[in-house]
């Protein structure tokens, strides 16, 4: 609520109703209706005065400078038809995460990728959007939910881990691609304003390890780079962790034979050591490759 009267504080500065030329002024009541219906969570009157505030406000956007307009009070004018604008897509992001039922959950953000594809409120409701499309369709209606998302907001990280991890076994090359995508997206991202930096911090740490993480694991032999990197992101996440120390044993076994580099191998060997003490689906076939290759190196091996 503290955020809806921010907005309510700082637009409200900027409305100028009664110039000449914008009377009578529609965008000034059709907003004032959207704040009202905002605050009291209504999500029917939303819905309508979101459409509307919109409308009307990029209508006097698009329209040409009136001729005996003063042009200081225009310019304000112009800011604030755009303010309001944005404020329009702020309100359906906000109900989204008001605990509404399912279904209207969905209709609020598809309402809202309607109004504009790109809106930066996306990231308020992207998650319990895709999250909601889980349970009342499965994966393929996260799948298509996301791809909505990504279409107009390349950027929305939410969105983007959702397609790692949906592709990931049914199509590895399209994952692939959206691993490489999140990674670079999550290091070049500014914190979003409002959000705390020890919150953006772990949610950073957290899509660089996935990312890193479904980047390695597809990549095959070819994945130590990214699993290596994914390590300092998931060293928390023992699920995670298994699995990409069991991959980066089979990587550098991978290249240790293919260059006949004995520091490869044993790297490798270390590797597949560390996922075999991690609880897991990988941790008895760990064991047998960190046997295997101690036996290959000359070492002693110890049954189990």
């Amino acid at each position: 609520m503290k955020v809806v009267k921010s907005w309510i504080a700082t637009i409200g500065l900027l409305s100028f109703a009664g110039l000449a030329w914008a009377a009578p002024d529609e965008l000034d009541d059709a907003y004032s209706n959207l704040k009202e219906a905002t605050t009291k969570k209504d999500l029917e009157q939303v819905q309508k005065w979101s459409a509307e505030t919109s409308k009307l406000a990029r209508a006097f956007v698009a329209a040409p400078q009136p001729a005996d307009a003063d042009a200081k009070a225009y310019k304000e004018r112009l800011e604030f038809a755009k303010e309001v604008d944005a404020y329009s897509e702020y309100s359906l992001g906000f109900m989204a995460t008001q605990g509404l039922e399912p279904a209207k959950v969905i209709h609020v953000v598809d309402s809202l990728i309607a109004q504009n594809p790109k809106s930066k409120y996306l990231d308020l409701c992207s998650g319990v959007y895709i999250a909601t499309l889980g349970k009342q369709g499965g994966l393929a209606k996260q799948l298509e939910g996301a791809a909505k998302i990504v279409a107009g907001r390349p950027d929305q990280e939410e969105a983007l881990l959702t397609l790692v991890e949906g592709y990931a076994n049914k199509s590895p090359d399209r994952a692939l691609g959206y691993a490489n995508k999140l990674t670079s997206v999550m290091k070049a991202k500014p914190k979003p304003e409002g959000v705390p930096e020890a919150d953006w911090e772990r949610k950073k740490s957290m899509m660089l390890g996935h990312g890193y993480y479904y980047a390695g694991v597809i990549e095959g032999v070819d994945c130590d780079r990214n699993l290596r990197a994914a390590l300092p992101f998931i060293s928390k996440d023992q699920a995670l962790l298994g699995t990409a120390y069991f991959y980066l044993g089979l990587s550098n076994y991978q290249l240790g034979k293919m260059t006949n580099d004995r520091t490869k191998i044993h790297a490798a060997q270390q590797y597949s050591e560390q996922s075999s003490k991690i609880p897991g689906p990988m941790q008895q076939q760990a064991f047998r490759n960190s046997m295997a290759m101690k036996q290959e190196l000359g070492a002693p091996v110890v049954r189990r």
